[in-house]
């Protein structure tokens, strides 16, 4: 009894801390110049999963923009192909006036609220620039800074 007893304690805090990690959420306040460590799923999220990590640690993403999404509706009621054009004319992410004039960054990635912060009244649109290797893999960097001072 005490051996069960024990394993479930441990598979308990070993679950718990495992588990913990991935479902965090994110919790603060967008600003440009945050910096991030995402997994493929993370980007591929429909909603910003993690919180802010050190920019002077290992990262793989930085915010480069925050603006406010111009429209009523939300971006998960509109045709992806609608949503996803108009986050990239916002992000600027490949024009003259945009972020991806540094070869090294060749992908970006948009997020905006939660349904939990949309119905708060939350309606920023996050903007995010990471680089990607041959393989299709995200490079991770350390100390490098992209941030442009731009922050709506």
């Amino acid at each position: 009894m005490k051996r069960y007893l024990i394993t479930v304690l441990i598979s308990t805090l070993v679950g718990t801390t495992i588990v913990a990690p991935a479902n965090a959420a994110y919790t603060v306040k967008p600003k440009a110049g945050q910096c991030f460590m995402y997994t493929a799923a993370d980007v591929d999220a429909p909603y910003a999963r993690k919180n802010p990590v050190s920019c002077s640690g290992t990262h793989n993403a930085e915010t480069y923009l925050v603006t406010k999404w111009p429209l009523k509706t939300k971006p998960s009621e509109m045709p992806d192909e609608e949503a996803l054009n108009l986050a990239e004319s916002l992000c600027r992410a490949w024009g003259t006036d945009g972020l991806i004039s540094n070869p090294f960054f060749t992908f970006w990635a948009w997020y905006t609220p939660d349904p939990a912060g949309w119905a708060k009244g939350e309606r920023w649109l996050r903007c995010d620039a990471m680089a990607l290797n041959k393989s299709g893999k995200y490079i991770s960097w350390k100390g490098l800074r992209i941030y442009t001072g731009v922050n709506v």
